[in-house]
């Protein structure tokens, strides 16, 4: 038979089918994907610094005084978002949002980025100029230039994808494996607002009729990466592992103590969370834990340098909070209060694959 443009013997052949019938039944989840992909076709080269299975990629450039960061996300309409729940400016502040966002994790500065859609026919002009001004608009702020990318026709809604380009800001980058037991945990600014936010929409609230609404919503049409943290932390040398936080601390913190291999306890009395969100039906805990999208950073810091770090720690920036540590044993548990008994964490938060 031929498969892929090879003449095979029927005997291999079959024994391909079996393996790829069992490769397919076990991708499960994203990070099982993942697992294959890095363990079949990650190369390993001078050049790569770090390939598949961290927020970013990292190259190392002969002659370059940093590393390089690349990166590269996807939003699809009724996946990812959905028109009627978001505005033009909002949707395209996104779009580079969760991209710029990843280039933090690894504590690099964002230089350009590119971006490819696929548009309906039926999209306004306007519409699409409005996308581009809120990318452009964030892009400014943090200095990344927009320089190139793809138009396409798309017969299924809106597809965007974007891809950044970034630069350590000393010869190094921070990753999801450098963390060590007994390493305290930290993470920026309050989880679970945007998921909130996304609730609040699903409820049918567009606009928001009180500041905690409007906080909400905003933390989910337009969040902000922490560009200047993760590369304030980069540059003062703090933390050894990082990662940003876009499908839930739970499913996100296993992915750093898997790579890391640590395992974590969080305390819930430590975490912050965001309350307003009970008066809405929702559970801050649930939302805080495995609510998903909220962009912001979690790091490992060793004891030695906690102090120093929350010392030296700008004001201007979104506020750190530790939130626990890593653990020899590789599970992780949860303290919902100071006085009550760990509990197992059980990583909840979006998966593509299982969701």
């Amino acid at each position: 038979m031929t498969y892929c443009g090879l003449r095979i013997e029927k005997k291999s052949a079959i024994r391909i089918r079996r393996s790829v019938k069992r490769e397919k039944d076990a991708l499960l989840a994203e990070s099982e994907i993942v697992s294959v992909l890095r363990k079949r076709f990650g190369g390993e080269s001078f050049s790569v610094v770090k390939g598949i299975g961290d927020d970013a990629a990292v190259i190392r450039i002969p002659g370059a005084t940093q590393y390089w960061v690349l990166t590269t996300d996807q939003l699809h309409e009724n996946v990812h978002f959905r028109r009627e729940w978001t505005g033009p400016k909002q949707l395209g502040h996104k779009a580079l949002a969760v991209n710029l966002s990843d280039v933090a994790a690894m504590g690099a500065r964002p230089r350009f980025y590119v971006v490819a859609l696929a548009i309906p026919r039926s999209l306004p002009r306007p519409w699409l100029i409005g996308f581009y001004e809120g990318m452009v608009r964030l892009g400014r702020k943090h200095q990344a230039i927009l320089i190139g990318g793809d138009l396409s026709h798309s017969k299924d809604g809106l597809h965007i994808s974007l891809a950044v380009l970034g630069e350590s800001v000393r010869r190094n980058a921070l990753l999801r494996c450098g963390g060590k037991p007994g390493d305290f945990l930290y993470v920026t600014g309050t989880l679970g607002k945007s998921a909130a936010g996304l609730r609040l929409l699903q409820a049918g609230a567009q606009t928001g009729k009180t500041p905690s609404e409007r906080q909400a919503l905003k933390a989910h049409r337009e969040p902000e990466p922490r560009c200047q943290v993760g590369m304030w932390l980069a540059r003062h040398g703090f933390c050894r592992a990082m990662m940003d936080l876009s499908d839930g601390l739970s499913l996100d913190l296993l992915r750093m103590c898997q790579e890391s291999g640590t395992g974590a306890v969080v305390h819930g009395d430590r975490s912050p969370l965001f309350p307003r969100s009970r008066a809405w039906g929702c559970d801050p805990i649930e939302l805080g834990l495995h609510g998903g999208e909220d962009y912001e950073l979690l790091f490992a810091v060793p004891p030695r340098h906690a102090l120093s770090l929350e010392s030296a720690y700008p004001a201007k920036y979104p506020k750190i909070t530790r939130i626990g540590m890593l653990t020899r044993s590789l599970h992780m548990k949860w303290i919902p209060e100071s006085n009550m008994r760990p509990r197992p964490l059980a990583p909840c938060g979006f998966d593509h694959f299982r969701s």
